[in-house]
């Protein structure tokens, strides 16, 4: 996956808490490459309650996909803009693999 060695800016709630959508059935999270990106996510839905984090190193990278897979989520749109009809998607166990392999 180009593009995502650098920082992930991610949203995250209280303890344990991020964002998960649901699509055709299928569970998603996100995260973006930008910080820019996250937060014009926030701006679009206000009533989230949630914050961006930096995530910028490989552990803290792993232990958010790892909580995703807790959480059931088989993949993650990257630079998702709000409005947009289409995302990269990525699947969990391929950037798993990724950063495991770090």
């Amino acid at each position: 996956m180009g593009g995502l060695s650098g920082v992930w800016f991610v949203l995250v709630g209280g303890p344990g808490e991020h964002l998960v959508l649901e699509s055709l059935g299928r569970r998603l999270s996100a995260l973006w490459t930008r910080r820019q990106g996250a937060e014009a996510f926030l701006q679009a839905h206000p009533g989230l309650g949630m914050e961006v984090m930096a995530l910028e190193d490989w552990p803290l990278k792993e232990a958010f996909l790892l909580a995703l897979r807790r959480l059931g989520v088989e993949g993650v749109l990257v630079d998702y803009a709000p409005g947009a009809h289409r995302a990269e998607m990525a699947s969990l166990d391929d950037l798993l693999k990724e950063v495991q392999g770090a």
